[in-house]
């Protein structure tokens, strides 16, 4: 936790090769997210790349505040980090596990498939939401007068 906390940094950028090996497991999956009346289709390769650009960002914010020896919010940090990993890897997880989309199928399972394009939404909708914290505790870290 002391590691997360002082250079959360290294935590992203770990993350990024992660990110690109799952997304890669399966390059020709699509992801569909549902927001109101518009689908985003996404194949998983691309998730995974955007994903890994997305940590690459948050991981030089945090290095810059390390560099520029400001502190920052331990428990803001701690959430924004958490969230995000949680819901980048369930993002890319659920349509690797959720089982394929067949309409000739007859005990196609229509509940589950649903359950699992909520289940992205969501967790797509809360590290959109989580990522607020972010430039609120590098902000709060320049500002602050460190002693």
């Amino acid at each position: 936790m002391k590691k997360l906390t002082q250079k959360p940094h290294f935590v992203f950028w770990i993350l990024i090769p992660v990110l690109l090996l799952i997304g890669s497991i399966d390059s020709n999956e699509t992801i569909a997210i549902n927001i109101y009346d518009t689908y985003f289709v996404i194949t998983m390769l691309n998730l995974g790349v955007l994903l890994s650009i997305i940590c690459g960002i948050i991981g030089l914010g945090y290095w810059v505040v390390f560099i520029l020896r400001k502190k920052l919010i331990n428990w803001l940090t701690i959430l924004h980090a958490t969230v995000t990993i949680i819901g980048f890897l369930t993002i890319l997880l659920i349509p690797l596990l959720s089982p394929e989309l067949n309409q000739n199928d007859p005990s196609l399972n229509l509940e589950y498939y649903f359950d699992a394009q909520v289940i992205t939404t969501l967790s797509v909708l809360v590290v959109i939401a989580i990522q607020l914290l972010y430039p609120i505790n590098i902000i709060a870290a320049l500002v602050k007068k460190t002693n």
